[in-house]
C-alpha cells in the first residue's frame, strides 16, 4: 500500500528530461528540468552547473535565478545554484573539461556571486587559493563542498576547518583509499555531511553500506542527474560534449562515467533492499539535505508542504 512521504530534495542536478542545464538557452529550458523532476517526486533542487566557459555559465545562472524567483506548482522548486567547478583538481576532473578548470580568485568568485543565487560550490581544497575561497564563500553564506579532488587527509581537514561543510559524491572523482584523502577525512568528522550517489552504478553496495555505517545520521543521497535522466537510453548533450546512456550508465565517448540517470525513489528502494532503516534512508533525501542548506521548511510533511506517494 502506498504511503505519503515528503517530496525529495536533490542537491545535485545537472539536467533532466533531455535538458542539460549548462546548455540551457531559455527560461523554458530551466522549467522543463523542474517539471521533469517533479514528475519523479523531487520537490526542490539545486540546479548544478559543471565546469564550462565562464560567460556561458554566468548567462545560465541568470536564467536559473529568474525561475527561482517565480516558482510554479508543476515544477520542483529551485533552491539556488550549485557550482560544481571550475575550481577542481585537474587530477580528478571526471568529465569536467580540463581547459575550463581554474584557480579561485576574488574577482572570479565575485562574478559568479553577482550572476545568481549561489547556494553551494564544489571545489578541491588543495588548489592554490582554495582555503581563502572557502573562508570567503562560507562568510557569504554559501555551502562549500569538497570534491573532484586528489587532496590528502591533511589538505581535506584544512578545507573543512576553513568552513567546508560537506563532500560531493563521496568516493567518486577522489581518492578511493579508505585511509587517505577527502573520503577518509570526511567520514572521520561528525560535523561533515556526506553526499553520495546510490544508483547501483557509481558505488558498490558494500561501499554504500560502509559509508552509511560511518555516517548514519549525516549521509545525503543524490543522483547527480544529467540530461538523459527520466528519458531512457540514447545520446544526449552534457556541457561541451555528449553522454550515451545504456543499461543505466551514462558515459562519455571515452567511457568516463558522466553522472546519473536514476531516480531518488529508486535510490530509496535500493537502500531499503540493502537493509537500511526506512526513516534513516528517507531523511537522506528529504530533511537532511534541506537542513544542510538551512531550509528546514523543505523535506518534511505538514500543512502546505509538498508530498508524494511512495
Amino acid at each position: 500500500m502506498p504511503i505519503t512521504i515528503p517530496a525529495f530534495v536533490d542537491l545535485q542536478v545537472n539536467g533532466h528530461g533531455g535538458i542539460d542545464l549548462l546548455s540551457a538557452k531559455t527560461i523554458e529550458d530551466i522549467r522543463k528540468v523542474g517539471r521533469s523532476l517533479w514528475k519523479e517526486g523531487v520537490g526542490a533542487y539545486l540546479p548544478t552547473l559543471i565546469t564550462g566557459p565562464i560567460e556561458q555559465t554566468l548567462d545560465v545562472m541568470k536564467l536559473i535565478d529568474q525561475v527561482r524567483r517565480s516558482p510554479a506548482d508543476d515544477e520542483a522548486e529551485v533552491i539556488g545554484i550549485h557550482l560544481e567547478g571550475p575550481f577542481l583538481s585537474p587530477e580528478k576532473p571526471g568529465v569536467h573539461p580540463l581547459q575550463y578548470l581554474m584557480e579561485p580568485t576574488q574577482e572570479i568568485l565575485g562574478r559568479y556571486l553577482a550572476a545568481g543565487t549561489v547556494t553551494m560550490v564544489t571545489l578541491a581544497p588543495e588548489m592554490p587559493g582554495a582555503i581563502e575561497a572557502i573562508k570567503f564563500l562560507s562568510a557569504m553564506g554559501v555551502v562549500v563542498s569538497l570534491g573532484h579532488s586528489n587532496a590528502s587527509v591533511d589538505q581535506a581537514h584544512a578545507g573543512f576547518d576553513a568552513g567546508a561543510k560537506t563532500v560531493t559524491h563521496i568516493w567518486n572523482a577522489m581518492n578511493k583509499d579508505r585511509s587517505s584523502g577527502i573520503a577518509a577525512a570526511a567520514l572521520a568528522r561528525e560535523d561533515i555531511a556526506i553526499q553520495m550517489i546510490v544508483d547501483g552504478v557509481h558505488l558498490s553496495d558494500e561501499l554504500v553500506l560502509y559509508t552509511i555505517e560511518k555516517a548514519m545520521s549525516r549521509f545525503i543521497v543524490t543522483n547527480d542527474a544529467v540530461a538523459p535522466a527520466g528519458l531512457g537510453e540514447g545520446t544526449f548533450p552534457f556541457g561541451s560534449f555528449e553522454l550515451t546512456v545504456h543499461d543505466g550508465r551514462a558515459v562519455r565517448s571515452d567511457g568516463v562515467l558522466g553522472g546519473g540517470v536514476g531516480s531518488l525513489a529508486g535510490s530509496l528502494r535500493r537502500l531499503i533492499d540493502l537493509g537500511v532503516d526506512f526513516d534513516v534512508a528517507l531523511a537522506s533525501m528529504t530533511s537532511r539535505p534541506a537542513e544542510l542548506l538551512g531550509r528546514s521548511d523543505l523535506g518534511i510533511l505538514g500543512l502546505g508542504r509538498r508530498s508524494i506517494e511512495f
